[in-house]
């Protein structure tokens, strides 16, 4: 029904009041044409004189007043003058408008502005109504299920149409009837409209019903006069939230779930579309709640998801799982769950798995073919394939048993180390890995034996030499009992302990201990020669030593198969390998082993031409930049144990690393400060970042750029160069030659100098460590322009001047700045007497660094150490940061605990992080 089509109107004036800022007055009246169209005609006054409305002359008008107008008049003003037609009306003409649209938007702006009218029609004279409401009476019957709904005295209104007007236009709607004018909803406009062009509009579906009290009756209940003969409360469904049900149920070889919801007591299944349902023995309706539902849809699929099932369940693993773990946990979040599956009954707890190690002879070792599970034997190869199958799942007699995580990564790395190979038989050396992988017992003595040296471990199994004069901590009495274990079946190992728990005292106990003839061989860097000669007088005062090195050390070569302990450097050793490798020693300790790192070196090949009956390779980083350091040791240590080098590298590629670990596990033994010195104080590690000053930022962007030209010509030595000259600027371009002397500042150098005279102000003892030499000369001046005491370590220093420099400095009361080389001065140094450290510039490898912080950070400091590592913010030394984390977790990946995968220092990594 169109309002002004299918109601006709009549006349009204309306006055305006002073609401308005002026005395602007308003009358018009409805006129309805011969051919039965509405006509709305007014007249408008200002100061009671009539105003045209030809739009040329309005708007010299609003020009006029434009001051004495109110907006709200201006708006009302200008809004006439653009719908205002010249419309024929009984043989002449009137000023109005003729549209439905028009008429709306006409009285929108009389309510929205709330402007007080005066109404005047056949009865007389009375003020508009827009508050009251509408004298328009809908009666709502029900009939049965339905709800039929009329508008009284509908033939009247009709008939007589001017008594209520319907006006439209965009979102507005608004109904005039009797004096009465009040806006309408979209909902409200189009039941009145059905009410008037039907006798009786009925309402049928329950959810129009539900929509009709909700939308049309509840929020216009004081709006119009409604005549209800109907129960609504028992046709408006109430909310009641739904609870989720499962039923399961067995076809065949597959699960399958019925998921439904439950509405008071009514189920309802998940593939139902009603949107609501009646208790037909309470005959309460209700409303579903499809949101609700889909949430429990979306949980139950996210359970799926979590355990990694599939959702079509025809594996006996994945039903057995879905039981196991998924039933308990949907029950424990108030799901209902029906099931009559009997068939999958899953024992509550995990089981451990015991593996048998037999031994055929003192010397061979294997794996008995099966295991017992509940009450019954069950092979090895039946167990591995059903857990593959069975999503570690095993089925028995009794119903299905869960393996614990432990147990099926030791049947994971067993298989990987091909244990369960009939008739295969293992050595001592590879016996070991597999005794540390699993939960294993011997059936033989020999191979219970060799499982409780490797395993368990009490004091009394550690044998030490009345000649040793020192005091061992319990994790280092482990340490001597597992390089005798080591020793006794003609293996070597890699002791890896941290920096500063005491390798070298482990080794002198254990090497002392021997009872083999000859010579203990020590290799170390030349700076420690004289650190291990004094150890050795210090804890074995009875045993002898020669620090082979020097000019004149060849005269010593005669006493060395008399001799307790040979101590000479790397350098040594590839100079005089002739002489030394004459000679086969009980045991050949390499001390900072990474000094061997590289395969290829002069230095690796002739260590690895020594013979001895145990050899053992100690450092704190095992892993210096890859995995290939680890193979190089063992190769050192255990040769052939890792294959070849060609073999090892194929097995890093494929990233077999879960069985490198498991083979070199029971070879390394490494132990970290925080887990045997619970004494040890705390260390607070902070990250100083610094900008650039500005004329540093200036020459890094060109030293950069020149940087990224380097890279295009993807010569190493020109990147490797470019990369120096980069982080030189970082720390102080003082330090390049050609820019010594232009007195660029560096604001990383104001910052630690900053730090150092508070600190020594405040009477403590810093070790400050920087790779370059003449960063450290840059220091030294500044020390001695301040007047500060410092000590002074790098790698023109001899061993003795170290070892002095060392003295004065542990035994002086005044606050010093000891300058060490990262390099030179990061190995074989007690500075226990420090408690600040320093790291001028960041070093790829993490590990070097936290060695040269493990001389202050050891056995015997009695105050919290503080170490700052400054970073210079936006530069190759944040990268550098990144690539740090790296190589920690290589580390780790290997030695410690599982880690990720392996990213070694390359050009290329290098080019991508700095330059993508």
């Amino acid at each position: 029904m169109k309002g002004s089509q299918a109601l006709s109107k009549t006349s009204h004036n309306l006055v305006l009041y002073s609401s308005m800022s002026t005395q602007l007055q308003l009358e018009f009246e409805f006129k309805i044409t011969k051919k039965k169209e509405l006509v709305l005609a007014y007249s408008i006054y200002f100061d009671l004189k009539k105003l045209s409305l030809q739009l040329h002359d309005m708007m010299q008008f609003l020009y006029k007043y434009e001051n004495e107008l109110s907006k709200s008049d201006s708006d009302f003003l200008f809004f006439i003058s653009k719908v205002t037609k010249k419309i024929a009306f009984d043989n002449e003409f009137v000023l109005g408008i003729s549209y439905d649209e028009d008429m709306c938007l006409f009285f929108h702006h009389i309510i929205n502005k709330e402007i007080p009218c005066d109404c005047i029609n056949d009865d007389g004279t009375q003020e508009l109504d827009y508050h009251s409401p509408l004298p328009l009476q809908i009666t709502v019957n029900q009939s049965g299920l339905n709800l039929l709904c009329s508008v009284q005295s509908r033939s009247f209104l009709l008939a007589a149409p001017q008594r209520c007007l319907f006006l439209q236009h965009d979102k507005y709607y608004y109904c005039y009837c009797d004096g009465f004018i009040r806006p309408l909803s979209h909902d409200l406009y189009n039941f009145i409209a059905n009410c008037l062009d039907e006798s009786s509009f009925k309402i049928q579906d329950t959810h129009d019903q539900f929509q009709f009290i909700k939308n049309i009756y509840t929020p216009y209940k004081t709006l119009l006069d409604w005549q209800i003969r109907a129960d609504f409360s028992s046709l408006i469904p109430e909310d009641i939230t739904p609870d989720p049900l499962v039923t399961l149920r067995l076809e065949g070889q597959q699960l399958l779930l019925d998921l439904s919801f439950q509405y008071d007591g009514v189920v309802v299944s998940s593939s139902n579309t009603d949107k609501e349902i009646i208790n037909r023995k309470t005959g309460k309706k209700m409303r579903r709640m499809p949101d609700m539902e889909l949430i429990f849809q979306q949980d139950l699929m996210a359970v799926f998801q979590e355990y990694d099932l599939p959702f079509f369940l025809n594996n006996p693993g994945d039903i057995a799982k879905f039981l196991d773990k998924v039933v308990p946990q949907l029950i424990e979040r108030d799901w209902a769950v029906n099931s009559d599956v009997k068939e999958f009954h899953v024992h509550k707890d995990p089981l451990n798995l015991e593996f048998t190690i037999g031994s055929s002879n003192k010397d061979w070792f294997f794996f008995e073919p099966s295991c017992q599970i509940l009450d019954q034997k069950m092979s090895l190869q039946e167990i591995a394939a059903m857990i593959l199958d069975n999503q570690g799942y095993i089925k028995t007699k009794t119903g299905f048993v869960k393996l614990s995580q432990d147990s099926q990564k030791e049947l994971n790395s067993l298989a990987k180390l091909g244990a369960f190979k009939v008739g295969q038989r293992f050595s001592k050396r590879d016996i070991l890995p597999l005794m540390t992988a699993c939960n294993a017992k011997g059936s033989t003595e020999d191979s219970q034996d060799m499982i409780n040296n490797i395993k368990g471990y009490t004091a009394d199994q550690c044998h030490i030499t009345p000649d040793f004069k020192g005091e061992l901590r319990n994790y280092q009495q482990y340490g001597v009992h597992w390089m005798s274990l080591l020793s006794k079946i003609g293996q070597g190992g890699i002791l890896a302990d941290d920096m500063g728990l005491g390798k070298t005292i482990q080794t002198l106990a254990f090497t002392a201990s021997l009872d083999e003839k000859g010579p203990t061989l020590v290799i170390c860097p030349t700076s420690l020669i004289y650190n291990w000669q004094n150890e050795i007088q210090k804890f074995l005062p009875t045993k002898t030593s020669i620090a082979y090195t020097g000019t004149n050390r060849h005269k010593e070569l005669n006493n060395f198969e008399n001799t307790d302990y040979i101590i000479c450097s790397y350098g040594i050793i590839k100079n005089d390998i002739d002489h030394i490798s004459s000679i086969h020693y009980k045991a050949i300790i390499i001390d900072e082993a990474q000094y061997i790192k590289n395969p290829q070196a002069q230095i690796s090949q002739a260590v690895k031409e020594l013979s001895g009956n145990f050899k053992l390779a100690m450092t704190g980083t095992p892993i210096e930049n890859s995995l290939q350091d680890i193979w190089n040791l063992f190769d050192f240590v255990m040769p052939g144990f890792l294959g070849t080098k060609n073999e090892f590298d194929f097995s890093i590629r494929n990233d077999d690393l879960s069985s490198l670990k498991a083979r070199v596990k029971p070879f390394v033994l490494r132990r970290e400060k925080r887990e045997v010195l619970d004494s040890l104080p705390e260390k607070t590690e902070i990250i100083q970042k610094c900008p650039l000053s500005d004329e540093q930022m200036a020459l890094y962007k060109s030293v950069l750029e020149q940087t990224k030209q380097s890279m295009k010509s993807n010569n190493k030595i020109n990147i490797l160069t470019a990369l120096l000259k980069l982080r030189q600027v970082c720390s102080h371009p003082a330090i390049i030659p050609e820019l010594k002397d232009m007195n660029i500042p560096s604001a990383k150098f104001e910052l630690i100098t900053e730090k150092l005279v508070e600190l020594i102000a405040e009477g403590h003892k810093v070790v400050l460590f920087s790779q370059f030499t003449t960063m450290l000369d840059v220091f030294e001046k500044w020390t001695k322009t301040e007047a500060i005491h410092f000590e002074r370590i790098d790698g023109s220093i001899s061993s003795e001047k170290r070892i002095q420099a060392v003295k004065r400095f542990q035994e002086s009361t005044t606050p010093t700045v000891f300058l060490i080389s990262l390099k030179a001065g990061g190995v074989g140094l007690n500075l226990t007497a420090a408690d600040y450290v320093i790291h001028v510039d960041p070093w790829w490898n993490p590990a070097v660094e936290s060695q040269a912080t493990d001389r202050v950070h050891r056995m015997g400091q009695l105050n919290k150490v503080i170490v700052y590592k400054f970073i210079c913010q936006g530069t190759i030394e944040e990268t550098i940061q990144e690539l740090q984390e790296e190589k920690r977790q290589l580390l780790q990946e290997i030695v410690d605990v599982d880690g990720i995968q392996e990213r070694q220092i390359k050009i290329d990594d290098i080019k991508n992080l700095l330059f993508s």
